[in-house]
């Protein structure tokens, strides 16, 4: 074979290369949205909680339109806004099915049990509070919001401890245990001034959370968002963009 065929064979399958879409571009997927008040936002972002990597988003702040790209398939996101000091953040209180054919749902006496029980595993906050218990009649999504406001080893006068986790329950049998191949999936965990705090303005969303991207379902959808108050607290959405 010529040098010049040689050549040309060369620079074909150059094109073809170009042509083909990349590697990278299929194996990745696409996280869109709208949100209210979009000049207030000043962040959109996805994290898979697994490694707590984040994929940064760009938003039209005009019309509210936000689209995060890149992201791995295969994975799992929760979609946070930033809009300032106000956070408005997803979580994942997906579960696995029950055994049941037909699905039944977690009885008052269930949550009360695994409220309990949650609280009595946790021996270094004082105050512990229970945002949600969210499942089935075998699994359970918990989010705890604990605090150490008395002193600690170390501590500095009005400093405290702050950790939002979630965790999951199971009932193999009669009773309800902690998911023991998990510790806990951490939120927050940080170490600051109550004065600092008192100011955090954090609402979690169900409606933002468990983001699956996968092969079959590449792109989401999340539709209109309506960010939340800027009141201080730490809370629960319990429906889709509704306060709870």
């Amino acid at each position: 074979m010529s040098n010049r065929n040689c050549l040309q064979l060369a620079l074909a399958a150059l094109t073809l290369a170009w042509s083909l879409p990349s590697a990278h571009s299929a194996e990745t997927g696409i996280i869109r949205g709208s949100v209210d008040k979009a000049r207030d936002v000043t962040a959109v972002t996805a994290i898979n909680r697994t490694n707590d990597k984040k994929y940064s988003g760009t938003i039209d702040a005009k019309t509210g339109a936000f689209i995060i790209k890149n992201l791995p398939l295969g994975m799992t996101y929760d979609c946070i806004l930033d809009a300032g000091p106000v956070r408005l953040e997803g979580v994942n209180l997906k579960v696995p099915r029950s055994d049941y054919e037909e699905e039944q749902p977690l009885t008052k006496e269930d949550i009360e049990t695994i409220t309990k029980t949650a609280r009595s595993l946790n021996k270094f906050e004082n105050e512990i509070e229970v945002l949600t218990v969210s499942g089935n009649i075998q699994h359970a999504a918990v989010v705890l919001n604990k605090k150490r406001t008395t002193p600690f080893y170390e501590s500095k006068p009005g400093e405290m401890i702050w950790r939002l986790e979630l965790w999951h329950f199971e009932k193999p049998d009669e009773t309800w245990i902690k998911v023991q191949e998990e510790f806990a999936i951490v939120f927050y965990r940080q170490r600051l001034p109550k004065s600092d705090f008192a100011k955090k303005a954090l609402t979690l969303d169900p409606a933002l959370g468990g983001i699956k991207l996968d092969a079959k379902q590449k792109n989401a959808e999340l539709g209109a968002i309506t960010l939340p108050s800027r009141e201080p607290g730490i809370r629960l959405r319990a429906a889709k963009n509704k306060d709870k």
